[in-house]
């Protein structure tokens, strides 16, 4: 499984104020993406700028959490949802684990390990993304990807000086885009977390009810961080 080193300089957790910002940048994006949202006349009219605008607006509300400094249960909280919302978690989940593995497994092994799934990956990238709060997100590039759009963005003013790409590739679902992979520096999330999974998979006995013994061990790991 992939092995993340929290934020040493992680801040301290504040009021419920942090709390009431991050629902409401939640509300404000659903409420601004959504089909009946006020101005529908003006939202974007075809899937390209619809994807673009997803993605702009998703990263403004992760960077306006980040920076408030809120401690990480609160922040893991609202990344929860909006991960929920605008990635496809299902079909990613599904890809992840592979084929074979989850036609072996149960009804109720699948259910556990779609709930285990989305708070693991909020886990991972709440601990990466605030490494990056202080830096600026761009979007530089959208475009038609095979049967979606894919978004390009760029992260600047980091302490390293050296800016980082990342491909959004968005897929219809459900009347909307989600997101069904990310590309950081030519790197698919997807097949990353795939070929981790594998590995636990197969060093946990080859069996879900293993990987799911593995997932909840390195989730108490990341919660001890």
């Amino acid at each position: 499984m992939t092995r993340v080193n929290a934020d040493a300089n992680a801040s301290r957790p504040r009021s419920g104020g942090v709390r009431r910002t991050a629902l409401a940048a939640v509300m404000l994006i659903a409420g601004a993406l959504s089909p009946g949202a006020a101005g529908a006349a003006d939202a974007p009219v075809n899937p390209v700028q619809k994807g673009e605008a997803i993605i702009r607006s998703l990263s403004q509300t992760v960077f306006t959490v980040l920076r408030d400094n809120g401690d990480r249960r609160t922040q893991e909280a609202t990344f929860r949802t909006l991960f929920a919302m605008y990635f496809d978690v299902p079909r990613i989940a599904r890809f992840v684990l592979g084929r074979a593995a989850w036609s072996k497994a149960s009804a109720d092994e699948r259910a556990q390990y779609l709930e285990l799934f989305l708070h693991y990956v909020v886990k991972v990238y709440t601990i990466k993304l605030r490494r990056y709060r202080d830096g600026n997100f761009e979007v530089i590039a959208a475009g038609p990807d095979r049967t979606g759009v894919v978004v390009t963005t760029r992260m600047v003013g980091l302490r390293s000086g050296r800016p980082f790409h990342m491909k959004w590739r968005m897929r219809p679902s459900g009347g909307t885009l989600k997101v069904r992979d990310m590309v950081f520096e030519n790197v698919s999330m997807s097949l990353n977390q795939r070929r981790e999974f594998a590995s636990a998979y197969r060093r946990y006995g080859g069996t879900m009810a293993g990987l799911l013994r593995a997932m909840r061990m390195k989730m108490a790991e990341l919660d001890g961080q």
